[in-house]
């Protein structure tokens, strides 16, 4: 029997494995769809990010060795994003 994945940041598609890796709400409270990095106390720690720039950040955080040779970090991560709730 394998475990649930553990949910992912629907901003940056990080996992969030510890409940101190999760957003916050305005009271405090833990938020369940987007991680401490991109979401704190109610809101977005980087309101007017784009979706392109969050593919760029998150395509510089992948080692150069991760990534297949041929393939465009930057274009995986912008397939990804665009997935999550916070592009929509």
């Amino acid at each position: 029997m394998t475990s649930p994945a553990a949910p992912v940041c629907q901003s940056c598609a990080m996992p969030m494995t510890k409940t101190e890796e999760h957003g916050t709400q305005a009271d405090g409270s833990v938020h369940d769809e987007y991680c401490t990095y991109c979401y704190q106390k109610g809101a977005f720690v980087t309101p007017d990010q784009t979706m392109e720039s969050m593919a760029d950040f998150i395509s510089s955080m992948i080692p150069a060795e991760a990534i297949p040779e041929g393939s465009d970090a930057a274009a995986t991560a912008r397939q990804t994003l665009a997935g999550l709730k916070r592009w929509q």
